[in-house]
């Protein structure tokens, strides 16, 4: 049985991406989105055809920040739980007059809307552990605490411009590590990606990943970019694929944790 997906951020291009593999094949998923033309422009130009769109995807009109529209995007009228969330919400760069540090449009939208992601899911479940959903965040490069994950040229970068993106994403990951430790959710995977990139997919076979332990860097994957086609690429074949529903034991098959990829 496949697994059902709640999507937030769908309009993102690693998110959108993401969702259009899941839609072709066959999954059923739900987007909370604010503009409901502009996902259904971007599946369009995934090829992703309007009667598919009609069949699998039921689309939330709403706001992250919005309870009921968060809980419509995580439990059917029935009750029941989506099996995995994927969120790939940002922010827009800003650069204020006279500001020393460039910043983004809503600072905290990320810890914001993980919170209420997680409270609802704390609201909805209850005592229902089989239905705890995996919980896959699009957050970024250049936070390791256990060494240089970026390529050297880009540490002024990235310390400096990406400062006030970079601590809104930190927080989000705290959040969903907590919620684990809870047990609140059945595991979760930060998909740190490199520079992002409008450009074509390029396939597995040109992504390298590596997932950090809790006293190491990971072996390798430390590059300059990758296009968001290839993250929700890379989402779905590690996470959305290797999903299975029911599965309760710790060796879970989709990739868990924090994992750093790039071409």
């Amino acid at each position: 049985m496949l697994p059902i997906i709640g999507f937030f951020g769908a309009t993102g291009g690693c998110a959108a991406a993401c969702l259009a593999y899941c839609l072709r094949e066959g999954y059923t998923c739900t987007a909370l989105v604010r503009n409901a033309d502009k996902l259904t422009k971007l599946l369009s130009a995934h090829d992703i055809s309007a009667s598919t769109i009609a069949a699998q995807l039921t689309v939330i009109v709403g706001n992250v920040k919005n309870a009921e529209d968060v809980r419509k995007t995580l439990f059917s009228n029935s009750g029941s739980c989506v099996d995995i969330v994927i969120s790939g919400l940002g922010a827009a760069p800003t650069w204020k007059a006279g500001a020393l540090v460039p910043s983004i449009d809503d600072p905290t939208v990320c810890t914001e809307a993980t919170t209420l992601i997680l409270s609802t899911l704390r609201a909805g479940l209850g005592d229902t552990p089989k239905q705890k959903p995996f919980i896959a965040v699009i957050s970024t490069t250049g936070m390791s605490e256990h060494g240089r994950d970026i390529p050297l040229l880009y540490v002024p970068l990235y310390h400096w411009l990406l400062k006030v993106p970079h601590k809104d994403k930190k927080a989000m990951e705290e959040l969903i590590i907590g919620a684990k430790d809870e047990g609140l959710i059945r595991d979760y995977c930060s998909v740190r990606a490199t520079l992002l990139t409008d450009g074509e997919e390029l396939g597995m076979g040109k992504i390298r990943a590596a997932v950090e332990g809790e006293d190491n860097l990971g072996e390798g994957a430390i590059g300059y970019t990758i296009s968001r086609r290839d993250v929700g690429l890379w989402i779905f074949e590690e996470i959305v694929k290797k999903y299975q529903v029911g599965e309760t034991t710790e060796e879970g098959r989709p990739v868990r944790g924090i994992a750093r990829i790039t071409y």
